[in-house]
């Protein structure tokens, strides 16, 4: 019995220190990766609020029309009344 214990400790200490081991990488894994996540949150909340402020800085945004504060005085362009394609023609007609 005394034999048997002498035999089997070794084996279960390293694979005791093994499994730490392996513990101990997976979290140091974990951790990088949250930081990473932690770390990518607060730059894309800073670049959205300068972004924000850029946007109220400059005066326009995208759905803006008045990009120049004179431009009410530029003539409009002329729009058709009709389009020059019918959309209601467009289709895949089958030929037998």
């Amino acid at each position: 019995m005394n034999s048997k214990m002498k035999f089997i400790l070794p084996k279960l200490l390293g694979i005791t220190l093994l499994a730490g081991a392996a513990v101990f990488i997976l979290s140091m894994i974990f951790k990088l990766l949250f930081a990473g996540l932690i770390l990518a949150a607060i730059g894309t909340f800073i670049a959205k609020m300068i972004g924000k402020k850029r946007s109220q800085t400059m005066g326009y945004e995208k759905n803006s029309n008045a990009f120049l504060s004179y431009q009410q005085s530029f003539p409009k362009k002329e729009e058709t009344m009709y389009a020059q394609v019918r959309k209601e023609n467009l289709a895949i007609i089958p030929i037998r």
